[in-house]
């Protein structure tokens, strides 16, 4: 013990002399001379700390230096030394820990539509004219949409705008269904779910979800007792810009965000898109869902 053996190996090299005995008996030994204040041979008992040397401290800058790196348990298992140790290194190297931003990818061309149609679509949405408008939309919910990504990064205390601390929002989608739901200051709609594998053209749209949230959604939310003209919300999927559709929505009177007038990948404009569907998305992740029946 004084010469800083731990117990396995005291009990291994008692071992190896012909002596057989047992942990416990090694802690209690420790533990009893450890009390003996006036004893001589007081043992210290201290655990001595892992070397960080400068072989390790590289190997860890360098496993964290990159777009998505692992946990830091995982860098402590790889390189064979403690978490704490992996902790202490990316402190003492200047470098902490910071969520990555979703941002969803802009085209030239939707850079242009954003220009030209939000003054438009403000003038329409000011002066509380928001309160008339029923706003829906369509998601896709997966049971794993993280498509290996890290939502976190290691960054420079003096580089905070660092690339990496953006995660940009891409098309390919794993396994899961599409859900279609709305809101408004008046209340929800009902969600309704779209099977797996299902095409959503303009008859699906119009029979399985249009007819139903006109005919159920709509008068609940606006009575006719508040003989107040609202408007409808969507964006420009392909089964929302179809003939049909249009023609549907038209023949029946329906005041609605034109596809022309409809703003893309805008945060404020889309609160179904950007804060709702987000929302439940957090929710559901705290369940551990293992089918698309459970999902």
């Amino acid at each position: 013990l004084q010469q800083g053996y731990s117990q396995p190996r005291i009990i291994h090299i008692l071992k190896v002399d012909g002596i057989h005995i047992s942990q416990p008996t090694v802690s209690n030994v420790k533990r009893k001379i450890g009390r003996q204040r006036n004893s001589e041979s007081k043992i210290k008992i201290y655990r001595k700390k892992p070397s960080q040397t400068t072989s390790i401290v590289n190997k860890v800058i360098k496993k964290i230096d990159v777009e998505d790196p692992p946990t830091q348990r995982a860098i402590a298992k790889s390189l064979r030394i403690r978490q704490s140790t992996v902790s202490n290194i990316i402190k003492n190297s200047g470098f902490i820990l910071r969520k990555k931003r979703k941002v969803h990818k802009l085209t030239s061309s939707n850079i242009i539509k954003r220009r030209e149609r939000s003054c438009q679509l403000y003038r329409r949405l000011a002066h509380q004219r928001y309160k008339r408008f029923i706003t829906t939309d369509e998601a896709w919910f997966h049971l794993d949409a993280s498509s290996g990504k890290r939502k976190v990064c290691y960054i420079k205390k003096t580089d905070p705008d660092y690339n990496r601390m953006i995660i940009q929002q891409n098309t390919s989608r794993p396994k899961g269904f599409m859900v279609w739901g709305g809101v408004s200051t008046q209340g929800k709609t009902t969600l309704r779910l779209v099977a797996p594998g299902t095409k959503v053209n303009s008859n699906y749209y119009i029979n399985k979800v249009l007819k139903p949230f006109l005919t159920r959604d709509v008068p609940r939310l606006f009575s006719k007792k508040q003989k107040r003209k609202w408007y409808f919300h969507q964006d420009s999927a392909p089964s929302h810009t179809f003939k049909e559709t249009i023609q549907y929505l038209n023949e029946n009177k329906i005041n609605y965000i034109k596809p022309e007038e409809w703003m893309p990948a805008s945060p404020d404009a889309a609160p179904m898109d950007y804060a709702i569907w987000g929302y439940l998305k957090q929710r559901l992740n705290r369940t551990d869902t293992k089918s698309l029946d459970e999902l």
